[in-house]
């Protein structure tokens, strides 16, 4: 059985992992140049820094013990009820794959179903062939922007997800600079600041990661990443702007940062069509919703 996953997402990457013990021909697809979508991390030499998600703090007993068992193979470590990544957040989803099976800078923007087999059609109108299940674990959103043929009422229920974004700052220097953290703070459009440099100990390199409150990246998220980076910074009181440009600055939008809303469903499954669709909107809307929906569409015995 042949089978196509779009997006290389935590959702995508434990379907990957449901689906690998029943199924040997799985190709992921993904827009992005790696794997992880919020669990990503940018590698700058030997360094890491997460710029999505920094650590996983679970609240249902199925994240915990998915985390414990990602600790016990080296790629998280525990500390309290938090469960930090040893060498990028991004390794949970490189973990959970086989990276052979992945094509990355690849958008799939078309998905045609024809006597039970599924063509895909990517941005560059390359076609991959033959599959007999597909399986969509990217934004509702983005879901609605392809060309395929959903049930009307799916349709109007994906149109009802909304989602809060948010705007990234990926700061980093191989010179021993600090922020004022509580200073920083006292800005009500910064939500989250990450020392990243102290989190993976680093001595010789200095990394900030600075998270727009959703209010702010909301009323922004429609503007370029250099044009949203420059209101953001003009939100900053000239010391500490003059700091943060002795930094290389990355800015990074999550538009689709997190569901506000979800569906009172587990997964869709269109058997019919061979068609499943999972992801954090589907009975709640957070990484345990994308755990449990991916697990759940990925444990079935497809035929």
């Amino acid at each position: 059985m042949k089978i196509a996953i779009i997006g290389a997402g935590f959702s995508g990457c434990n379907l990957y992992n449901n689906l690998k013990e029943k199924y040997e021909d799985i190709t992921i697809f993904e827009k992005s140049r790696g794997v992880g979508g919020r669990l990503s991390t940018k590698y700058i030499e030997d360094k890491f820094i997460d710029y999505g998600t920094s650590s996983l703090i679970p609240v249902t007993d199925d994240l915990k013990f998915f985390c414990l068992d990602l600790a016990k193979n080296g790629v998280l470590k525990a500390k309290y009820d938090e469960f930090i990544p040893k060498d990028g957040i991004n390794k949970i989803c490189k973990f959970l794959i086989d990276e052979n099976n992945l094509l990355t800078n690849t958008k799939i923007t078309k998905a045609e179903n024809t006597n039970n087999k599924w063509t895909l059609e990517d941005e560059n109108h390359n076609t991959y062939e033959d599959f007999d299940l597909l399986f969509i674990t990217i934004p509702a959103p983005q879901i609605l922007q392809m060309k395929i043929e959903l049930p009307d009422s799916f349709k109007e229920k994906l149109s009802f997800i909304k989602y809060d974004s948010i705007f990234s700052l990926i700061l980093y220097t191989n010179e021993n600079l600090k922020l004022n953290e509580n200073k920083l703070y006292e800005n009500p459009d910064i939500k989250d600041i990450i020392n990243n440099s102290k989190k993976y100990l680093y001595k010789d390199f200095s990394s900030y990661v600075i998270h727009s409150s959703k209010e702010f990246a909301n009323c922004v998220n429609e503007k370029s990443k250099d044009e949203i980076c420059e209101i953001f910074l003009d939100n900053f009181d000239d010391d500490t702007k003059e700091l943060i440009e002795k930094f290389t600055i990355i800015p990074h939008l999550w538009k689709y940062a997190f569901a506000k809303t979800s569906l009172d469903m587990p997964y869709f499954l269109n058997e019919e069509k061979n068609l499943g669709i999972c992801g954090d909107y589907f009975s709640h809307n957070n990484v345990e919703a994308s755990l449990l929906s991916s697990e759940l569409l990925g444990n079935i015995d497809y035929k």
